[in-house]
């Protein structure tokens, strides 16, 4: 007798990527969206707020909510996330979008900050009940955690007039860049050595395990994130100076060189391989672009987020659904959706920065906005529907059996 396949429903405790990921590339279409329909005339004010609030606690957040809450239980050898608990955070995360796109921003700021500290609970729990130690770079996964929480909570002080005007401004750099660039660097420099088969079983062993080599490698991310964090406060504090910029530039690139030893790939790269690379490269070029054009800190911002983030956190998606609906196999393939992705969303990161150096900035801003929104739609088109489909073979694509695989 055929065993009946387990509904969509019953998967997304386990793992809330499912349902996550599909809410939030519909939100980041809705927050880009907002501009072609500014500037049609169709959007009756100025979107600036509510588009980095969509993009930022809804887009990116639902990412990052998503993988977390599939990932980091696995990792830690816990239990999954509850019925109960996942409902909460999808109430709440459903909220905070609803609330900015009807246009109460400090509201959905304050519940943004209720998703966090659930969500941060949910976490902890699992923390406590762990058999295994997280991957050493997810310290500063917690970086970007306690940013994501304490950023909105500095800004809303600040527009209370509680704190001064600096640490207000340097809780909107926490909401808005830390709050994506610490998990970005963590999770990255944990799977980009698998996406390019860099690390053999050993050393990825030692990882999950309390080694001195485990504790330098944590450390070692801890002084990244302090580095990081100081050159935010730096430049909420001396606007002007591009000392921070240095600082975050030359922080983010030596741990990432450090972390991934990209002169050992010795196969040629794949889709996705390519495209987490292209994807930092990106991240980089984003954050010493002001370091050029000192004028231009928006557009190197804009780079940060449309090559950097965007296409790191597609290309990681990516590899979620796939491993965990039993098509980890089309991970070694072209992945054509992937390839389009990419190549729109690096487009549109350079006609975005291109445009603030125009008179014609809105018909460079919507060129960028309509290729962001056909990427997500082709990508979405392509990975999404596979949320549905359960793995047959169990636990073996997920993050944790890839643990004990020879990448090579």
């Amino acid at each position: 007798m055929t065993p009946r396949r387990p509904s969509y429903l019953s998967l997304c405790p386990a793992e809330p990527f499912r349902v996550f990921f599909p809410l939030a590339t519909l939100l980041g279409i809705s927050g880009v969206s907002l501009w072609p329909l500014f500037f049609s005339g169709l959007h009756p004010f100025y979107p600036g707020p509510m588009h980095s609030r969509l993009m930022i606690e809804g887009f990116l957040a639902g990412f990052v909510i998503g993988f977390l809450g599939t990932a980091l239980p696995r990792l830690l050898s816990a239990p999954p996330l509850r019925r109960g608990e996942l409902w909460t955070l999808l109430a709440l995360y459903l909220l905070t979008a609803g609330l900015h796109i009807g246009q109460q921003p400090r509201a959905g700021d304050v519940v943004f900050i209720a998703l966090m500290l659930c969500f941060g609970a949910c976490m902890i729990a699992r923390v406590r009940h762990r058999a295994e130690l997280p991957p050493p770079g997810f310290v500063l996964v917690a970086f970007g955690y306690l940013s994501g929480l304490l950023g909105p909570i500095l800004w809303l002080s600040g527009l209370q007039g509680w704190v001064p005007g600096n640490v207000a401004m340097f809780g909107a750099m926490l909401l808005n860049q830390a709050f994506v660039l610490f998990p970005l660097l963590g999770i990255g420099t944990f799977l980009l050595p698998r996406f390019l088969r860099l690390r053999d079983v050993r050393t990825m062993a030692e990882e999950r395990s309390a080694s001195a080599g485990w504790w330098l490698r944590a450390a070692f991310s801890c002084a990244t994130g302090l580095a990081l964090l100081g050159s935010f406060w730096l430049e909420a504090s001396h606007p002007a100076s591009l000392t921070a910029t240095w600082f975050r530039a030359i922080a983010a690139t030596v741990y990432l060189a450090a972390m991934v030893p990209f002169h050992r790939q010795s196969l040629p790269p794949r889709t996705a391989s390519l495209a987490a690379q292209l994807a930092l490269l990106a991240l980089v070029a984003g954050l010493i672009f002001p370091l050029f054009w000192p004028a231009q800190h928006v557009a190197g911002l804009h780079v940060v987020f449309l090559g950097g983030f965007s296409l790191i956190t597609f290309t990681v998606a990516t590899r979620v659904v796939l491993g965990h609906s039993g098509n980890e196999a089309l991970f070694e393939t072209r992945l054509p959706s992937l390839q389009i992705a990419t190549l729109l969303l690096l487009a549109g990161a350079v006609l975005r920065a291109v445009g603030d150096f125009t008179p014609e900035r809105s018909h460079w801003l919507n060129a960028a906005s309509y290729l962001w929104m056909l990427a997500a739609g082709v990508w979405g088109f392509a990975v999404l529907p596979k949320v549905r489909i359960a793995d047959s073979s169990g636990d073996s694509c997920s993050v944790r059996a890839e643990l004990h695989e020879n990448p090579r």
